[in-house]
This record gives structure tokens, C-alpha cells and sequence, in this order.
């Protein structure tokens, strides 16, 4: 039962992390867009790194949720992030020879900006998978 408790709490500690992440990222594209637009390049670099302090949070508490969970739990996590790692990898890459074929173009910086999102969503998403797998 303590390990109940101590997941939900970094489950918590994760979904709270991912709100404030939204918050950042929402607040730091507002400035950057408005009122920071001629501001100075240090400046404007610190604002737009705003939201990696939520995710620094999140990976904290990921961390010790893994740290806190048994042998089967463990197995679950690294198969997920390992077919996470695959899926958005051959995403990529898919994109990558699409471009390159020039069957449609894509700025870098916009990819760079949804691959830890993606990644995580295919982490979530893997997981499920793998917890009813071993059921």
C-alpha cells in the first residue's frame, strides 16, 4: 500500500508539472510574441527556456517513481520508453525522407518543439500498453 501511495503522490507531482508547463509555455510565447519582442537577445533566450523548469520537475518525479517501484513495474517502464524511443524515432525519420523528397517542407525549430512532448504522450501511451500486457 505504501508504494500506492507514494505512485499517486508522483502522479500528482506529474500532472501538476505538466500544468505548469502549459502555463510557461503559454506565458513565455505570450511575451515573446508581445511585449518582449525587441528585448534583448539574453533576455529573450531566458524567457523562451522558461518551460524547462516544470519539465526538470517532471523528470524529478518520474525518476522517483521508478526508483520507488519493484522489478515488474521497472520492466513495464523501459519497454514503454524503449517503444516510445522507436515509435517517434521512425517518425522522424519518416519525416526526415519526406522532406528530403520534398513532398512537403517543415520548419526544424517546430520539430525540435514537439519531440519531447511526443515522446512523452508515446511513453503514456506505451506503458498502458505494456501494463495490460503483463496482467
Amino acid at each position: 500500500m505504501e508504494i500506492r501511495k507514494a505512485c499517486s503522490r508522483r502522479l500528482r507531482g506529474c500532472a501538476f508539472a505538466s500544468f505548469a508547463y502549459l502555463a510557461t509555455t503559454a506565458l513565455s510565447v505570450w511575451l515573446l510574441k508581445g511585449p518582449m519582442t525587441d528585448a534583448p537577445t539574453s533576455l529573450r533566450a531566458m524567457v523562451s527556456l522558461l518551460p524547462l523548469i516544470p519539465i526538470g520537475f517532471a523528470i524529478r518525479e518520474v525518476l522517483h517513481l521508478v526508483r520507488a517501484s519493484d522489478e515488474l513495474q521497472r520492466r513495464i517502464d523501459l519497454e514503454a520508453l524503449a517503444v516510445a524511443a522507436l515509435v517517434v524515432g521512425l517518425a522522424c525519420l519518416s519525416l526526415g525522407f519526406l522532406v528530403s523528397a520534398q513532398v512537403f517542407e517543415i520548419k526544424g525549430s517546430s520539430v525540435l518543439i514537439w519531440m519531447f512532448p511526443a515522446l512523452s504522450v508515446t511513453y503514456v501511451l506505451a506503458r498502458v500498453r505494456a501494463q495490460r500486457h503483463y496482467r
